[in-house]
């Protein structure tokens, strides 16, 4: 009689825990039918993010009026705008401290260095190959 009552014990503990994790996909919003035959239907546009349209993390949490919103889209474009001209200046130092380096380099050091990168950019370039098997191990003759 014990087993008997621990099978239905566990039945009744699946069957709440199924429940349990099905209620929140009851709760989903069912797709509506495109009304569109499948070859107009056209794919969704994306949506791009313009950094300087977004707040800063957690300003969405505390309440913005429109006109703060507003506000603080007008300050964060100015101020993207001055950081994307200091990136580009970075960049521009990167490329000239790179340069001045290499000139450290002998000609040999310059070919490897050369030959390197080409192989990264190749390697980069490359699609990922799919994985083969590696190849079978002859099997071992019985009885030797």
């Amino acid at each position: 009689m014990k087993l008997r009552s621990r099978k239905v014990g566990w039945v009744l503990g699946s069957a709440v825990v199924v429940a349990l994790v099905a209620w929140p996909l009851g709760a989903q919003e069912a797709k509506k039918a495109d009304t569109k035959p499948a070859d107009q239907a056209a794919p969704p546009a994306r949506k791009v993010s313009d950094p300087a349209r977004q707040v800063p993390r957690y300003f969405g949490q505390i309440g913005l009026s429109a006109d703060q919103r507003e506000e603080i889209h007008k300050i964060q474009a100015k101020h993207f705008q001055r950081i994307g001209d200091l990136q580009k200046q970075i960049a521009q130092m990167r490329a000239e401290m790179l340069a001045e380096c290499e000139k450290v380099l002998n000609d040999t050091q310059k070919q490897l260095l050369e030959s390197r990168r080409h192989a990264a950019a190749e390697k980069k370039a490359r699609p990922p190959a799919a994985e083969t098997p590696a190849p079978a191990k002859p099997a071992a003759k019985a009885g030797g």
